[in-house]
């Protein structure tokens, strides 16, 4: 038989007792109670008029994400340009995989793509870091086919596709003797292309003076890195490490390996004025990568830099000294002449280039190199432009009075920050002989637009 509830009774007219009262006022809690603990068990349906109920999505589904992913971080960063050479010539890459033709091909202009990274990074636990960034670049070779057997042979694929190869992929010790100090083993950065390219802030435009003369940015290797401090104060930071010696994009052969390091000090960085005022040394020792059956040489790099960074612009100045830094081939990474040409008496045939000849003989493995490179950037007020340059003055082989291979690199542009992974460029870059020798060296002038996209 159906009992009315104290409340119901009252409506009716019926006067319950005080227990009745209490011990009503408890069922009624415990039946809503359980009626609660059954909506939460369901899922949550979203309805619309006339449709189907969607897929079920549980309240709570930040959990059911595996334990690994939520450490899991993803980014990508992209350049890609429009470049019109007004003036072709021989020369270093202006930028990564930029090969325009040598000269007599004035007005060529091109689209490119030279950087695009995915980077992945997963931290584990706070011990450890994980980095692993794919990178793409130009393949440039001879299309010729490649023999198979003793009697057939197979088109070459190496047709200028853009292709991945991977640019880093290490492991990281964080923390490792104090905090703040990190241990990175793997294909890791080396001391000072990465943190130079840091202190520019434009390498979405152009190279820094040593990487734009051969130093590969990346190696295999294992390093330590971490800054200096003092009572809660950065006075600088330091990155030493031992490489193969070679590059990234290069398979080692040598046995020796190459030792290199940065130390970077802030020394009035208690004072606010002064704080930004820094100096940098650098210095690499290794060796030619040749088997240890072939005689190596050694490979010095030196470079020290006085610079500042304030709250709008920043200055820097740079020596660099290289002891059998460059060979032909990197240096006219960009174009450069011929090693054979056409026989005059006779077409048919193929003689050495006396031009490429020379420029081996100048870029000898006793060659000292010698730089002085100015940059910076200056913020234009409270606007999104930026202007910003480079100079660079290089000598390849300081033993030789009027070397035709003296130049002057001069960058200068302006920047457009449009939000806050989005900056675009426009500036001038110029590779200048400073004694024009052979017959058909000439200067490298070019017009870019840039673009870089940066989402970490």
């Amino acid at each position: 038989m159906y009992s009315p509830t104290p409340i119901l009774a009252q409506q009716m007219g019926q006067k319950p007792s005080n227990e009745e009262e209490i011990r009503s006022f408890h069922q009624e809690m415990e039946r809503l109670q359980q009626r609660i603990e059954l909506l939460e068990k369901r899922p949550v349906e979203a309805h619309s008029p006339g449709s189907a109920p969607s897929t079920a999505i549980s309240t709570n589904s930040d959990t059911t994400l595996p334990e690994w992913l939520k450490h899991f971080k993803l980014g990508t960063l992209i350049y890609g340009d429009w470049a019109y050479y007004p003036k072709t010539g021989w020369g270093p890459q202006f930028l990564t995989q930029l090969n325009p033709p040598g000269p007599g091909n004035d007005n060529f202009n091109s689209f490119d793509l030279t950087r695009t990274y995915l980077n992945l990074w997963w931290t584990p636990n706070d011990r450890y870091t994980i980095r692993l960034t794919p990178n793409i670049f130009r393949e440039v070779g001879t299309p010729s086919a490649v023999k198979n057997s003793n009697r057939s042979s197979v088109g070459s694929n190496i047709n200028g596709n853009l292709t991945f190869r991977l640019k880093y992929g290490w492991l990281q010790i964080n923390n490792f003797l104090y905090q703040g100090q990190h241990i990175r083993i793997g294909q890791i950065e080396n001391p000072l292309v990465p943190w130079e390219e840091d202190l520019y802030g434009f390498r979405f435009v152009n190279l820094v003076p040593l990487n734009f003369f051969a130093y590969s940015s990346t190696d295999l290797g294992i390093a330590a890195f971490g800054p200096f401090s003092l009572s809660g104060t950065k006075y600088g930071d330091y990155w030493f490490g031992l490489y193969n010696g070679s590059s990234f994009h290069a398979a080692e052969f040598n046995e020796k390996r190459s030792s290199q390091g940065r130390v970077t000090l802030y020394p009035f960085a208690k004072s606010p004025a002064l704080a930004g005022l820094g100096f940098t040394g650098f210095g690499s020792y290794g060796y030619t990568n040749v088997a240890p059956d072939t005689r190596d040489r050694v490979v010095r790099r030196l470079a020290g830099l006085g610079h500042y960074t304030g709250q709008q612009w920043g200055l820097a100045f740079e020596f660099d000294q290289t002891y059998n830094n460059n060979t032909v081939a990197n240096f006219f990474s960009g174009s450069g002449p011929l090693d054979q040409i056409p026989n005059p008496a006779t077409p048919s045939q193929s003689i050495p280039n006396p031009t490429f000849q020379l420029y081996n003989k100048i870029l000898n493995p006793k060659a000292i190199a010698r730089g002085y490179s100015v940059f910076g950037h200056w913020d234009v007020g409270s606007t999104p432009f930026t202007l910003f340059g480079m100079w660079t003055r290089w000598y390849p082989n300081i033993e030789i009075p009027n070397d035709p291979l003296d130049s002057d690199r001069v960058i200068f542009g302006v920047a457009y920050r449009a939000n806050s992974w989005l900056r675009v460029a426009l500036d001038t870059q110029n590779f200048l002989y400073l004694h024009h020798g052979p017959q058909g060296q000439s200067d490298v002038h070019a017009v870019l637009a840039n673009f870089e996209i940066n989402y970490n």
